[in-house]
């Protein structure tokens, strides 16, 4: 089935295509909420719940951008909501620095797999990890970011430079450690 037909099925209230939508996009968007939620179960809980907002709000949906760019939002911000809800996430570590500095990433990252990206970036605490991903990897703004989070942009900003500037030390680090490994 066509994906402009399911959705106009979706709309229709059709269970067929309620059903045909979900078993398109779960898989993507399950491993999505997973960036942005503690764990596994938390995860499913976030996508069930931006299945649920997706059939409630699917009238909203007229057709411009990507219907899949439409889904990962509600999955991004029902993660989001999930995590907030059973997740102490402080930022207030993080001062609003009107005198950052952007922080470039070292080519090395350039030559790493996803995977081992992912990774990475997963050494982050939680708030730097957040903004990053929304920001790098999703390509949010910083004020969409601030709304989402319920942080200023500054901070945004600064949590932003913050998690490239100790991504930077960490691959800093781990090159270090395999040159001396090859040595």
């Amino acid at each position: 089935m066509h994906i402009d037909a399911i959705i106009k099925g979706c709309k229709e209230g059709n269970r067929k295509c309620q059903d045909a939508l979900v078993q398109k996009f779960a898989p993507g968007l399950l491993s999505l909420c997973a960036r942005y939620t503690s764990d596994r179960e938390l995860a499913r809980d976030a996508l069930q719940e931006c299945f649920i907002n997706a059939f409630r709000f699917i009238d909203k949906y007229e057709g411009k951008g990507s219907f899949e760019g439409w889904l990962r939002r509600i999955a991004v911000t029902s993660s989001i909501a999930l995590n907030k809800k059973f997740s102490q996430l402080k930022f207030d570590e993080l001062e609003e620095d009107t005198g950052w500095a952007s922080a470039e990433l070292p080519d090395v990252y350039d030559q790493m797999n996803t995977e081992d990206l992912m990774k990475l970036i997963k050494t982050l605490p939680e708030s730097l990890y957040l903004v990053f991903n929304l920001y790098v990897v999703e390509g949010y703004q910083h004020n969409e970011i601030s709304s989402l989070l319920g942080i200023s942009e500054s901070t945004s900003r600064s949590a932003l430079c913050k998690a490239r500037t100790k991504l930077i030390t960490i691959m800093e680090q781990n090159s270090k450690v395999a040159i001396a490994q090859a040595c």
